[in-house]
């Protein structure tokens, strides 16, 4: 009796031990495929190329927001022999109070490698123009705290600027 109880205790446990196993793998696979799509957005804009720029820039000063610098890629790859480029332009975007917010403590200073936020505007082969940029709102749960907080009013607003020339 006292080897029956052994041999279902170690089954338990060999049952236990495959299922935390299998847990991790489903969960690693899970994040593995999942967390790219997450960790961006896009959003298709009704506007022509040029013209989603050129709103973009304009709907973050109206709020407050500094453009200090739009990057011109397809003119930049093209220069280095990449003919087939379409269009695709990168927009930094900061507004300086949240940036203040963040960046005032110098134990919060290293997110500054992901500051200011970016927008990418680029265009398909089949003349379509999307915006993408980094899913803050979900980016700002992994820091918490005043990061966080920060971050979230930062996704909100760019949320709301890219309503209106989103389809």
């Amino acid at each position: 009796m006292a080897d029956s109880k052994k041999t279902g205790k170690a089954t338990h446990i060999s049952f236990f031990i495959g299922g935390l196993v299998l847990g991790i793998a489903l969960t690693a696979f899970i994040v593995t495929f999942s967390m790219p799509r997450m960790m961006l957005t896009v959003h298709r804009s009704k506007l022509g190329f040029e013209e989603t720029v050129s709103k973009i820039e304009q709907l973050a000063i109206d709020k407050g927001w500094k453009v200090p610098k739009i990057y011109d890629i397809q003119k930049s790859l093209m220069a280095a022999g990449h003919a087939d480029m379409q269009r695709l332009k990168i927009i930094s975007i900061c507004q300086p109070d949240h940036a203040y917010e963040i960046l005032k403590d110098d134990g919060r200073k290293k997110v500054s490698a992901i500051m200011p936020c970016r927008l990418g505007i680029y265009e398909t082969k089949d003349g379509k123009v999307y915006i993408s940029g980094m899913n803050l709102g979900l980016m700002s749960k992994m820091f918490g705290g005043v990061i966080e907080k920060v971050m979230a009013n930062v996704a909100d607003e760019e949320k709301e600027m890219l309503e209106s020339i989103s389809k």
